[in-house]
């Protein structure tokens, strides 16, 4: 199983020999190295083709115009020419055995058609050892959220917690789920793609550092949880937003990326369904009438005049 590496520069002569060394001192060393630069001023090309020269499998793609950190990425992952691609920062530090994990990963489970694992993060001398506990996500959330076929649910209503330089996809996987003409970044596009069929697998592991500075073309999102409303709600209340809010957040983004796919044929169109009629059984008949007749007149929820004589 082949591997090729997708790595995106700008003005990264700051941080990208350390990159490099990491991704060329690797248990199991990638077959290719796609690296396209988007018109860098400083010395990263210079640093790039020192490189080259020692190491032939790295491939240096220029554009004459800015493309932007979307269009540049979406190029360097369809340059690539192996079964395995792993996307990388200029800017990170990878561990020894980043590739070989990654391969085991694939290797042994062919259902999946895309990975990644947890990250370090550094901000000068300080080191979190987990990105995802950082998030207040564990291992078994996301473990958990895969067996049940609910990681997209959980990406669109936790907001994005998986980043570009924690994924790799098999090739084949592009055109399989129509993952092209990338729409928003390329972490958020493919992970949404592959996390909607239930084909983004997870390795608990941390194997890459991601390096905090102010340098950084596309930084890390966070929005604390810490100050969300915890005032007293109803059981019904609750319920709502436990599970008919986040799969009704999830299939209107569903719509959104995948609008040549019948919605109300997907497993998570049923879902919403299920715990949508569920929320509406815990009212007493004459409120739940009342409620799903204002639902029909603003087109919320998805109801329709018919579901008046059926729920």
């Amino acid at each position: 199983m082949k591997v090729s590496v997708a790595l995106c520069t700008y003005n990264g002569e700051k941080y990208l020999s350390q990159q490099l060394d990491t991704i060329l001192d690797q248990t199991l060393l990638p077959d290719e190295l796609i690296v396209c630069d988007d018109g860098s001023s400083d010395r990263t090309i210079e640093i790039l083709n020192d490189y080259q020269k020692k190491y032939p499998q790295i491939k240096i793609f220029r554009s004459e115009n800015n493309l932007g950190f979307i269009k540049n990425f979406e190029k360097a992952i369809f340059l690539c020419t192996h079964e395995i691609i792993i996307i990388s920062d200029q800017d990170d530090v990878w561990s020894k055995d980043k590739v070989e994990e990654t391969v085991r990963f694939f290797n042994n489970n062919p259902q999946f058609d895309g990975v990644f694992h947890d990250l370090q993060l550094m901000d000068g001398e300080t080191i979190q050892p987990s990105y995802l506990n950082w998030k207040h996500i564990t291992y078994d959330d996301v473990i958990k959220d895969i067996q049940r076929n609910n990681l997209f649910v959980s990406l669109v209503n936790k907001g994005s917690f998986i980043l570009g330089c924690a994924l790799a996809v098999r090739k084949t996987a592009l055109e399989k789920y129509k993952i092209r003409n990338f729409p928003i970044a390329h972490d958020y596009f493919i992970v949404q793609k592959l996390s909607i069929k239930n084909k983004l697998g997870f390795i608990p592991k941390a194997l890459s550092t991601y390096r905090l500075h102010p340098g950084q073309v596309y930084g890390l999102r966070y929005k604390s949880e810490e100050n969300q409303n915890t005032e007293n709600i109803s059981k019904s209340q609750q319920y709502f937003k436990d599970h008919v809010w986040p799969y009704l957040k999830a299939i209107e983004r569903f719509q959104e990326i995948n609008p040549e796919e019948e919605l109300n044929k997907t497993e998570i169109y049923s879902l919403f369904i299920k715990y949508r009629n569920l929320y509406l059984n815990t009212m007493n008949f004459v409120d739940k009438k009342i409620y799903m007749a204002k639902c029909i007149r603003h087109k919320y929820l998805d109801l329709k005049l018919t579901d008046l004589f059926i729920i």
